[in-house]
């Protein structure tokens, strides 16, 4: 990706009679709302008809003139300057949005409250799944979401460097879960960022530590144009602190930050420093994660927010290059960070929806045959998915229980005539019946007498 262009310098003698101009009031400042509603940076906005009789160039002072009220950070450039931000209408709906969501309830059309609760395990696994998945293939891992998904359910060793970073993600993730009652410190931003690499890196002794010389850059894949250079090694251990220090001042501090904001810029500000040889934007998105679940907001186990950012990987390197090279402009990137948050929470909402549809369907099983929630979830995937292999460990994975308790659900469906058993393999394997919607249909069933 190449480096944005840079804005129209803002002089002394720019005129800013015109701007002032009491005609082009409505139009100017209909301009200026949708161009920080969107956040533009001037490589956008100046594709964009300015109002009657202004150059792109005179739109942009207008635009840059309604940013200047920013709010400086703790995080300094390599000159020094501190970064700034300031929060655009938009954003502020969506920081309502996730106070009401985050850590409350869940807004269904569900009609049985009970189903997130019943689902929980489930769901959260799936989620850990895809959001391990994403981060690594942002990072370059090269494997399908089927091949990954049957590697971390069945737990089978990974068979490349690809399937290995997935697998590191996964462990990484749940890992979080386990620290939030601490607060940020260098050791952990060092086990997080050790378990994110483990057996990936060429050289084993860059895992766990910063690194200790200047050689790393970020660069253009396309072309191998460095598009950003990170401070020096030597000022590492002064900037962490800083971001340390940031990540741990107590919620009632002033000036008050939102906890998403807050986590956004310590998103942001790991993947700046660039503290280590390599990993550093997988750390710097378990760090967004675990900030927000230490802050209460415990929906966000359940959100896949690399998934909304692999499928936008420009807009995601662009919101950094635009607030690293507009005046520290961190906005730019916090505009796009608030907004995939609000995207994942659209896609767990939709969800949340097909898992009521689903219990709708399977409702009759759990009166007639009283089926498990974990048996009628591999119903009602076996009827969508009839040629699906199901085995102990793949059942035991995918809802976070134990080995023996997987056995019996399984062998119980076996038993009903709902699974068929393959042959006399190792692992024992699980087809779905033949005739299994007929057999749905028919339902109630018994076990088989023996």
């Amino acid at each position: 990706m190449k480096l944005p262009a840079s804005p129209p310098g803002i002089s002394p003698q720019t005129s800013w009679d015109k701007l002032s101009d009491e005609r082009l009031g409505p139009e100017l400042r209909a301009f200026i709302q949708q161009a920080n509603a969107n956040y533009y940076h001037w490589e956008e906005l100046r594709h964009r008809p300015p109002p009657l009789g202004l150059t792109a160039e005179d739109a942009w002072v207008a635009v840059w003139g309604s940013r200047l009220n920013r709010k400086p950070l703790p995080l300094l450039d390599l000159k020094g300057r501190p970064f700034t931000y300031w929060l655009p209408e938009p954003t502020s709906r969506i920081l309502h949005q996730v106070d009401r969501q985050g850590g409350g309830t869940v807004a269904t059309d569900m009609s049985d409250t009970s189903l997130f609760n019943e689902m929980r395990e489930r769901v959260l696994i799936d989620s850990l799944m895809e959001e391990a998945i994403a981060t690594s293939q942002i990072e370059g891992a090269v494997t399908t979401r089927r091949v990954a998904k049957e590697m971390l359910r069945s737990g089978r060793q990974p068979k490349s460097r690809s399937e290995q970073m997935i697998a590191n993600g996964y462990r990484t993730i749940r890992l979080l879960r386990q620290r939030i009652d601490r607060e940020l410190s260098v050791d952990l931003l060092h086990e997080i960022q050790e378990s994110m690499t483990l057996n990936t890196l060429d050289d084993p002794g860059q895992a766990g530590r910063f690194r200790a010389v200047d050689d790393v850059f970020v660069v253009d894949s396309r072309d191998n144009e460095v598009v950003f250079t990170p401070p020096p090694a030597s000022d590492l251990s002064a900037r962490i602190k800083r971001l340390v220090d940031f990540a741990n001042e107590p919620p009632q501090s002033e000036p008050f930050i939102h906890p998403l904001v807050r986590a956004s810029i310590l998103h942001f500000w790991l993947a700046y420093e660039h503290p280590y040889a390599d990993g550093n934007g997988r750390t710097a998105r378990a760090l967004f994660y675990w900030y927000m679940l230490k802050s209460g907001y415990w929906l966000f186990e359940f959100l896949t927010i690399s998934r909304i950012i692999h499928a936008a990987p420009i807009k995601y390197y662009k919101a950094f290059l635009y607030s690293e090279h507009d005046d520290n402009d961190l906005t730019y990137f916090l505009s796009f960070q608030l907004e995939v948050t609000r995207k994942a929470l659209a896609d767990l909402h939709q969800r949340l929806v097909e898992l009521a549809d689903e219990q709708r369907r399977m409702s009759a099983l759990r009166v007639a045959a009283r089926l498990n929630v974990r048996q009628r979830a591999v119903l009602d995937h076996a009827l969508r998915h009839p040629n699906q292999i199901y085995f102990f460990e793949s059942h035991q994975h995918s809802h976070a229980i134990a080995y023996q308790t997987a056995r019996t659900d399984l062998l119980d469906l076996a038993e009903r005539g709902l699974l068929v058993e393959i042959g006399a393999r190792r692992p024992r394997e699980f087809v779905p019946a033949p005739d299994l919607r007929r057999k749905l249909d028919a339902a109630p069933f018994r076990k088989r007498r023996r």
